[in-house]
């Protein structure tokens, strides 16, 4: 199991043993897998998880340094190389200010980031400085890489035609595996060189005080391996604030239709303002106000408004035809009452009673005067004038009917106009000088007596209808358009309030999933803060070894190492005391301690257990520091050289001197710079000379007796064939592509001269009897001085110690 899956077991076990309810616990999950689950997780669905095998990159293998050679580059000219030991150890590259030797701190960087930290913290003209003056073509870097258990190096090479003129137009090639690829990418160390970073320059080291606390926090947080939560924690807070951004705009654009519908003169805008300005509006009393399509909302003014826009009234010809319908029937009448008299209809009946006697008792007097005669000329003269009588009759008759008729579409007419006064009072204020000429044509029209003669109200309606017609039409006009004002006005309003009903209705469900991404961060961060303690404790501790080692003589006490806070709070603390006082580490420092606490900070990080990289390249780590803090500096990094590949490079000579006196393991190169930019590289010491030149020191003083110094000059050079063998079988069997700690462990178990030599003449340990066989091949004296390192040891006397230090010096050269 990966540690990422071993991160995503642990969140499970807490969210089962702890969990904070199901609808949290899916979104923590979901946030965990990644943006499109916790988008599913947001609306309901279950997230996927675990994720996919197969996925992630191949964790590359442990990797040692074997040489850097740098051409054309910074400060060096000609084709120089740093060959290496690939294995753990101590390296120190020595040179003055100029000599170049961080050229190849640089070039190795360069190749293996594709770009240098150093120059980032540099101006233009320290960067565009990277063409070496004397010899710019060829301009190249290639770096060799073993990779444990592989027998073929790793070889990155970056090189620059002569026009190019930044170090990123750099033709890159890199040879692994035996394949070929042209990025660096392809070898999965991005990843892990951005969390480990095995560079430490004097720029990392200051960085203390020139860093941003966040960009502090940001180059520690990586090594403990809890980037999974804080991704997580990072998506539910994009979640959370799109969400709640979403909620705002809603409440915002409440806000803003709530001011400007208070200005509407619209009872549909005053019922929309009374439900948005509630706590909680009723959106589905809103959609039920929008929805009236047919704009029937309870508004007096609307409503006789749109009574008004019905009323017709007839065309005026048509009223003018009815005042002469009415004259002409008055006419007629009156006409006719003249002619015919007011007897007419009583001389008729009399008439027709004296033929109806007649009919009955035929010819005789006149019964009523006695002096005519009823005989059959009367008669047939009486029938003759009683038809007159009876056609004038039915004339007048009819007259009267058109009168009467006539008079009721009269009033008719005048009735049509009588009924706009109830109405016009509610339109006061929406039609103005319109309603007031109407009132002025109604108040005309009204004015005629009750009893006017038919040619009165016939003269009226030809003068007064006209007026009223037309003051009636404007009136209606304008109603029209006041409700097509209206209509828009309210369409705007409308369509607004719809758009914002359909984000509301969005957002009903935003609040409780607002308060469950809270829940589901606070869980996170909980999550977060105690893995993030559990998991920087042994760098905590390792960085506080570190400075104990580093503080010789400071008055200043570590207490730790905090990495504390998220997002934008997000910091490193470092509690120190001073004499017993509690305080902040940047607050008390000098320049060298802040030195040697960028040192105990970056370390852990470079040489944490999960990184790929064993080696570690450091840029003058002895900067401001005291000749006390030196001495730690050398410890530190003679305990961090057991178990990983330690390249120093200093202009410092304390460095070296104090890797001497104290004895400790190193191989220590010395840099010069020639005129023309070329570099010569000394091996200056390494423990087998180290252990050679003790040894002959020791041989040649004469402060101590032969007795004394014998078993300690066996000693050293018993240590240097050691050496040399340890170093021959390491060379060997990591080209064979052997794993280091399979050999680290096959040495180990050579716990005999014999059988260390054994192992590296012969690459087995058991065949101890042929070492001499074979040493007294290589000649006679070899064979003198292994014996002589066994038994000398022990007190034993074999010749000179000088003879002895100087056989020595050839076997070792042999076995190496």
């Amino acid at each position: 199991m990966d540690a990422d899956e071993s991160l995503q077991q642990l969140v499970l076990d807490k969210l089962a043993a702890d969990g904070p309810g199901p609808d949290v616990t899916r979104l923590i999950i979901g946030a965990y897998a990644g943006d499109d689950q916790l988008t599913a997780a947001m609306a309901g669905a279950e997230a996927d998880l675990p994720m996919p095998a197969g996925t992630r990159a191949p964790r590359p293998s442990s990797l040692y340094l074997e040489s850097v050679t740098v051409a054309g580059f910074r400060g060096v000219g000609p084709s120089a190389s740093v060959r290496l030991q690939p294995h753990a150890g101590l390296t120190l590259i020595v040179g003055r200010n100029g000599s170049g030797k961080s050229s190849f701190a640089e070039a190795a960087e360069l190749a293996l980031t594709g770009d240098s930290a150093r120059w980032a913290e540099r101006n233009s003209v320290f960067r565009d400085g990277w063409r070496n003056l004397h010899h710019a073509d060829p301009c190249s870097i290639e770096v060799t890489v073993r990779a444990d258990g592989v027998t073929t190096p790793i070889r990155i090479t970056r090189t620059w035609q002569p026009e190019h003129t930044d170090p990123g137009q750099a033709v890159t090639r890199i040879s692994a595996h035996g394949n070929t690829y042209p990025d660096i990418e392809k070898l999965g160390w991005t990843q892990p060189m951005q969390t480990y970073r095995p560079f430490l320059t004097a720029g990392d080291l200051g960085r203390l005080m020139t860093a941003t606390p966040s960009g502090l926090f940001d180059a520690l947080a990586p090594i403990l391996g809890i980037d999974p939560i804080t991704d997580a924690d990072q998506r539910i807070m994009r979640a959370r604030r799109d969400l709640n951004a979403r909620v705002t705009a809603v409440k915002t654009a409440r806000e803003d239709l709530l001011r400007r519908l208070a200005d509407v003169s619209d009872e549909r805008a005053r019922a929309a303002c009374a439900i948005l300005a509630a706590r909680r509006p009723d959106l589905a009393a809103l959609d039920t106000l929008l929805a009236d399509a047919d704009d029937r909302a309870a508004d007096p003014a609307a409503d006789a408004c749109r009574h008004m826009t019905t009323v017709l009234l007839p065309e005026p010809q048509s009223a003018i035809g009815v005042a002469a319908e009415l004259a002409a029937a008055a006419d007629l009448v009156s006409a006719l009452q003249a002619e015919r008299g007011k007897t007419s209809d009583r001389l008729a009946t009399l008439l027709d009673l004296a033929i109806v006697h007649h009919d009955t008792h035929g010819d005789g007097p006149c019964p009523v005067c006695g002096a005519g005669s009823l005989d059959a000329d009367w008669h047939a003269q009486a029938a003759s004038a009683l038809a007159r009588m009876r056609t004038d009759a039915e004339q007048t008759r009819q007259a009267d009917r058109r009168l009467d008729q006539a008079r009721n579409e009269a009033r008719s007419l005048l009735g049509s106009g009588r009924h706009l006064a109830a109405a016009d009072d509610m339109l006061a204020d929406t039609l103005g000088e319109h309603l007031s000429r109407l009132r002025n044509a109604l108040a005309q029209w009204s004015a005629i007596p009750a009893d006017a003669t038919p040619q009165q109200l016939a003269t009226h309606i030809s003068t007064a209808y006209p007026g009223l017609y037309d003051a009636m039409t404007a009136t209606r006009d304008a109603a029209a358009e006041w409700l097509r004002q209206r209509h828009d006005a309210w369409r705007a309003h409308a369509a607004a309030l719809q758009d914002w009903l359909g984000k509301a209705r969005g957002t009903s469900a935003d609040e409780p999933l607002l308060a469950q991404l809270k829940a589901a961060r606070e869980w996170l961060r909980d999550a977060a803060e105690q893995l993030r303690t559990a998991r920087l404790a042994p760098f905590a501790s390792q960085s506080q070894q570190i400075w104990d080692r580093l503080r010789q003589e400071s008055n200043v006490e570590l207490s730790g190492m905090r990495l504390d806070g998220t997002t934008t709070r997000r910091r490193v603390a470092f509690p120190v005391t001073v004499d017993g006082t509690a305080t902040s580490a940047m607050a008390v420092m000098s320049q060298g301690e802040l030195q040697a606490l960028g040192l105990a900070v970056f370390l852990p990080r470079a040489c944490a257990q999960d990184s790929p990289f064993k080696f570690l390249i450091i840029d003058d780590p002895v900067h401001s520091m005291d000749p006390s803090k030196v001495d730690g500096l050398a410890q530190v990094l003679d305990e961090l050289a057991r178990d990983r590949q330690v390249i120093v490079f200093t202009h410092d000579n304390r460095l070296p001197e104090a890797v001497r006196r104290l004895q400790i393991d190193a191989t220590i190169w010395e840099v010069q710079r020639r005129e023309g930019s070329v570099i010569e590289l000394r091996k200056n010491l390494d423990p087998v000379r180290r252990y050679l030149d003790d040894a002959n020191a020791l041989a040649k003083t004469n402060e101590l007796v032969d007795d004394v110094r014998r078993p300690v000059v066996a000693g050293f050079c018993r240590s240097a064939i050691e050496a040399a063998s340890h170093e021959r079988i390491r060379r060997h069997r990591i080209h064979r592509g052997e794993r280091h700690a399979q050999i680290e462990e096959l040495i180990d178990r050579a716990q005999t001269l014999t059988q260390t030599v054994a192992l590296a003449m012969f690459d087995d340990q058991q065949r101890g009897r042929d070492v001499l066989p074979a040493l007294n091949r290589i000649g006679p004296w070899a064979a003198d001085a292994f014996k002589a390192c066994q038994e000398n040891v022990h007190g034993a006397q074999h010749g000179t110690l000088e003879t002895l230090v100087q056989h020595t010096t050839r076997l070792v050269k042999e076995l190496r």
